[in-house]
């Protein structure tokens, strides 16, 4: 698979605040997005299906499933440091080497979880299906580019040696601990303090 899919897939995630002028996602779509996401981010050497085709589907299906994972209300999915360690979101993936795989894998994360959590009915924030996802994009692709992200590595050695799930959790409790620091405990709102507040 050409490195084009990988731009394309990036590019897909970066327009992705442009579509929201559009309808909402439905999950229907968003299944559907997935099917195909998964048929062809992988990029099968045995494809029948030309790149350019492929390249296409896998930009579009990204950008609708990163729409419904950002828009819906039947899933949430932590985007925090600790389950997307490959992205630093709040700078951006552009200047990270290997930017096209780095936005691949993230729509493989996202289309992991937002599956498993529409499978299951509920809502669960915990990486674990993302990450299980997005690591065998990355085998395909590791294998057939010889890209390596340390990070992904990281998470790649954890799988080979039985801890990924557990840490999945501890990724969880972590970022379920540093929300609460930065907005208090859930329940209660945070008291805004103003200048015509205090005494």
């Amino acid at each position: 698979m050409p490195r084009f899919i990988l731009r394309a897939s990036a590019l897909a995630l970066a327009i992705a605040a442009q579509a929201r002028a559009s309808p909402p996602v439905s999950s229907a779509q968003v299944l559907d997005a997935i099917r195909v996401f998964e048929a062809n981010a992988s990029g099968s050497l045995t494809s029948a299906k030309p790149a350019d085709e492929a390249n296409a589907a896998v930009a579009r299906a990204s950008n609708t499933i990163l729409r419904y994972s950002l828009e819906s209300d039947s899933v949430v999915v932590d985007m925090g440091n600790d389950s997307v360690p490959w992205c630093d979101l709040k700078k951006g993936i552009s200047d990270l080497p290997h930017s096209g795989e780095r936005g691949l894998l993230l729509a493989a994360y996202l289309a992991g979880s937002v599956k498993a959590q529409l499978q299951s009915g509920k809502q669960d924030p915990n990486p674990y299906p993302g990450w299980v996802a997005m690591l065998r994009v990355y085998r395909a692709v590791k294998m057939r580019e010889g890209v390596t992200i340390p990070e992904v590595d990281s998470l790649l050695g954890r799988q080979m040696d039985g801890t990924l799930e557990s840490y999945a959790a501890a990724a969880v409790q972590r970022s379920t601990d540093s929300l609460r620091r930065a907005y208090g405990p859930g329940g209660a709102p945070r008291q805004i303090e103003t200048a015509s507040s205090q005494p």
